[in-house]
């Protein structure tokens, strides 16, 4: 009797074991991508789901002066990887908003998010109290399992379970939608010719540039170039010549001088000489 007692004990431990782990939630990347306070988004607590970038520019759209959500391009995440989860509070207590941690885990079919309160109000104003938060879900949990395709809705609560809003999935997984909107070849193979036009243009550019600097020599054979670059050596070479040009006249002063010394000395001789 024991023995069997002993049996069942160790057999309801191991299901309790095994079943545990099947029964817990398989985390999920979540990444905190814009967080505010919008009175616009409404006084009670909603979620809204954007798998595809066409279903984010189309809620934009419709918040009209209302749009403060950056468009895809500029967030953090991408649609063939992730999804966008848009969680508000609604109408709050007031001097806080929501903090930047959010754990997030999958079990069954239902994602649930969870976050904590941040104190202040996140750069609004001190009377804020509407505090919203734009997260991105990883496609793909941390098994590698993709829990899109089979989950049926996505929760996120605050602290509190009155905080809690969850949104519906519609076997909402077009990722390859987003991926299938790859027309790049034609993009890469117009830009092809652009990009070898601009070379052309470039190209064409040298030459006018090479010209124009060019230009100053052929106006250097100009009469006003060209007595400008004729004089530029000539002054530089004036002071030699100059120079030489004295010496000349100094000897030849010097030779006027010694004959006329020796007239003059000539004459003083014979003047003495005819007197004797």
């Amino acid at each position: 009797m024991k023995r069997a007692l002993a049996s069942a004990a160790l057999i309801a431990i191991l299901v309790a074991l095994l079943g545990g782990p099947a029964g817990a939630a398989t985390a999920v990347s979540a990444r905190y991508q814009l967080r505010g306070h919008l009175p616009e988004l409404g006084e009670r607590p909603t979620m809204r789901v954007f798998a595809t970038q066409a279903e984010y520019d189309t809620y934009r759209n419709s918040l009209g002066e209302a749009n403060v959500f950056p468009a895809a391009g500029s967030l953090f995440m991408s649609f063939d990887k992730d999804i966008l989860a848009l969680y508000t509070r609604g109408n709050d207590t007031g001097g806080r908003c929501i903090g930047t941690q959010i754990v997030a885990g999958f079990s069954g079919d239902t994602l649930s998010a969870t976050a904590s309160w941040q104190a202040g109000t996140c750069g609004a104003p001190s009377a804020a109290h509407y505090p919203f938060v734009l997260l991105a879900l990883s496609r793909a949990a941390a098994d590698g399992t993709a829990w899109l395709s089979t989950a049926k809705s996505v929760c996120l609560s605050v602290e509190s379970q009155d905080t809690n809003a969850c949104a519906n999935l519609t076997g909402a997984s077009p990722a390859p939608t987003a991926a299938a909107t790859t027309p790049p070849p034609t993009a890469t193979s117009s830009p092809a010719p652009s990009a070898t036009a601009s070379p052309t243009a470039t190209r064409s550019l040298t030459p006018s540039q090479t010209v124009a600097v060019a230009s100053p020599t052929p106006s250097a054979t100009s009469a006003p170039a060209s007595a400008t670059a004729s004089r530029s050596p000539v002054v530089l070479a004036s002071p030699a010549a100059t120079a030489a040009d004295n010496g000349t006249n100094f000897l030849l002063y010097a030779m006027l001088i010694a004959i006329g010394f020796l007239v003059l000395l000539s004459l003083f001789l014979s003047r003495g000489g005819r007197r004797r």
